[in-house]
């Protein structure tokens, strides 16, 4: 169990690092995703299931509404990689 918590935060602080370091919409929702995860996780871990799955569910319920709609107000997805482009977003 020790190795699962210490895994959990190791998810909790690369998911911070990737939303604080990506300009992209898209990439910080994935951060954010990683990030709630393993907070939710480290909650379960302590025992408080239930306000682990309504932080989750409420959290990323939010956070989806939000991404979907800069994802429906046009906003182009090569602009955000700095001219990267198709080639890069097919790489990830």
């Amino acid at each position: 169990l020790t190795y699962f918590v210490l895994f959990l935060g190791l998810f909790f602080v690369l998911g911070g690092l990737a939303v604080a370091s990506n300009p992209s919409l898209y990439y910080g929702e994935v951060g954010l995703v990683l990030a709630s995860t393993a907070g939710c996780g480290w909650l379960l871990s302590l025992g408080v299931s239930f306000v682990s799955l309504v932080l989750f569910m409420v959290y990323l319920g939010g956070m989806s509404v939000d991404c979907l709609f800069f994802v429906f107000s046009g906003r182009s997805f090569s602009r955000d990689l700095g001219g990267i482009g198709c080639y890069g977003a097919g790489v990830v």
